[in-house]
């Protein structure tokens, strides 16, 4: 009859090495990432991780033009967390990308852009999603015209209902 488990010997190098490779195991992933993120640093809100991730792929010329359709495809529900993360003065990889003109009586059927930063791009998406605009730096702007379009966004969140912002 064979030992109960608890009173078999243990094998201390096969045990060691299962240990090890747990730990491995745990940790790889961690090693490319630069860490593990705080829960500050994690989005609670499942479209804000969606419009982070979308954005990180904006910056890589591989990913940039399928971002920019998948970030207008999210709709109107998408907007706070655009307005939330759009403060950035990253360069795009390709300054050109292309919507579909989704405006009554447009003469075009698409609407092409010519950012140089992120804020750029994301002021055009912004004024696809919601037909807003308030300063024109959707091809480019001074730094002046980048903060007052960030914080006119920011000032258009705070006081527009939620229903409201795609009317």
């Amino acid at each position: 009859m064979p030992l109960p488990r608890r009173n078999r010997p243990r094998n201390s190098n096969s045990h060691n090495m299962n240990r090890t490779l747990l730990v491995i195991v745990i940790t790889l992933p961690f090693l490319f990432t630069g860490g593990v993120p705080t829960l500050a640093e994690q989005p609670k809100d499942p479209m804000e991780a969606k419009v982070i991730m979308l954005i990180d792929q904006m910056l890589n010329e591989k990913t940039e033009a399928r971002a920019f359709l998948e970030m207008e495809a999210l709709g109107c529900p998408a907007v706070p967390a655009i307005i939330q993360h759009m403060d950035d003065r990253r360069k795009l990889p390709i300054a050109h990308f292309v919507l579909q003109n989704h405006s009554p009586g447009a003469f075009e059927a698409t609407r092409q852009y010519n950012p140089e930063l992120m804020v750029d791009a994301l002021a055009a998406i912004l004024n696809q999603l919601t037909g807003r605009s308030f300063h024109f730096i959707y091809n480019g702007g001074s730094e002046q015209e980048r903060t007052a379009e960030v914080k006119a966004w920011k000032k258009y969140l705070e006081t527009t209902p939620r229903k409201q912002l795609c009317k």
